[in-house]
């Protein structure tokens, strides 16, 4: 069920969350670019006049340029967005992880689910199959005692009719087994297939009650979905800082080297046309329109939706947590009292079957019998 369709999107979340963490470290990392190119510069009817003499040059210029340039730079400050970006990053890959396990979980809880609903299906066709078997053996028993002269032929019509109810409620048990099945195979991504749900060691075992309180605690300690939701909070109040970190300078270092020449043979000549170049750059967007304060605010709306989220989500699992306990607990106790049913339900049905065979006894008695010891066998299956 880990290999189920929402549980491989939420993988490829974890990767793309883990690319996000690259893209972060990538701003603070040197950058280095290189560039070359081969051109043809033209200055037609160019003039040239000589400042001191007064003479004036026309001419006109036509030269290839080569070029050739290494340039580093290095981001040294930038209000603190690239560390800040850094810790972000972190915080969703974390979230993307605990989203991953958490619908691991919801995967295998439905796949669980599905699973037990072919289990029920399976075992109350088995009830209903020995309710036919009954039902067939009140039918030879109506017409024996009729053959006999010690019974009604309306009983022989009523067990025969009720043996065909019987029947056809095997054939539709049978068609909400096929459709547990495909259900179960559509949520694991299989096709088709003649599989059976194998009853658990676990299903005989006796279910001890489970403490609400503390399985809340254990939750609020390991539940998934809980460290991620600490881990978005985390992501937004970083957010805050990455957009307020517009209102600071930034400050980088960048050194280059070129080669620029006119001549093929200048340029191939490594002992002339080098430059070097070194520079410390500051820039700083003293005013841009207010929109630095408009995104942070923003990521502080974020921020409380966010939390408001986190806060919701820990009401419901408490609930949830609550409900499923008493939930275990009713069951339970309707379990002990079905069971009870279901032992006086079996005494019935032989008692009422014994004296209809001997002719004491009615065919409504009987099969009333038979109908609530069925109705007591599927109590204790659900």
């Amino acid at each position: 069920s880990h290999r189920q369709l929402d549980a491989l999107r939420a993988e490829l979340s974890v990767e793309g969350a883990q690319s996000g963490v690259k893209t972060a470290w990538s701003s603070i990392m040197p950058q280095l670019s290189l560039n070359a190119g081969v051109g043809v510069g033209a200055q037609l009817q160019y003039r040239q006049i000589n400042t001191f003499t007064g003479e004036t040059r026309t001419s006109d210029f036509v030269a290839p340029n080569f070029r050739l340039g290494l340039q580093v730079s290095q981001l040294l400050y930038d209000g603190g967005r690239w560390w800040t970006q850094i810790s972000q990053a972190g915080a969703q890959k974390e979230a993307a992880e605990g989203q991953l396990k958490e619908q691991q979980m919801a995967s295998e809880l439905e796949a669980t689910r599905r699973f037990f609903t072919l289990l029920k299906a399976q075992l109350t066709l088995k009830v209903l199959e020995e309710t036919v078997r009954r039902s067939s053996q009140q039918l030879e028993n109506a017409r024996s005692l009729y053959e006999a002269g010690r019974g009604q032929r309306s009983a022989v019509y009523d067990a025969a009719t009720n043996l065909g109810n019987d029947e056809i409620s095997v054939v539709r048990q049978k068609q909400s087994i096929l459709i547990a099945r495909l259900a179960l195979l559509q949520w694991l991504g299989r096709p088709d297939a003649d599989v059976e749900a194998v009853p658990p060691p676990e299903l005989e075992q006796a279910l001890q009650p489970v403490d609400a309180e503390g399985s809340l605690a254990w939750a609020r300690d390991h539940r998934p979905l809980l460290k991620s939701l600490d881990a978005q909070v985390r992501a937004a109040e970083f957010a805050i800082t990455n957009a307020r970190a517009d209102y600071f300078p930034q400050l980088s270092v960048s050194a280059g080297y070129s080669r620029n020449a006119n001549l093929p043979l200048d340029f191939v000549d490594l002992r002339v046309q080098h430059g070097l170049s070194a520079s410390l750059n500051l820039q700083w967007n003293i005013f841009n329109g207010l929109s630095t304060q408009a995104a942070e605010e923003k990521s502080k709306q974020a921020l409380k939706q966010t939390q408001l989220q986190q806060k919701q989500s820990i009401v419901d699992l408490e609930v949830e947590i609550r409900q499923g306990a008493a939930s275990l607990a009713t069951e339970q106790e309707v379990l002990a009292i079905a069971q009870r049913n279901l032992t006086q339900a079996e005494q019935q049905v032989l008692l009422e079957t014994e004296r209809f065979a001997a002719g004491a006894g009615s065919s409504l008695e009987a099969r009333n019998a038979q109908i609530k010891y069925t109705q007591a066998q599927l109590a204790v299956l659900q």
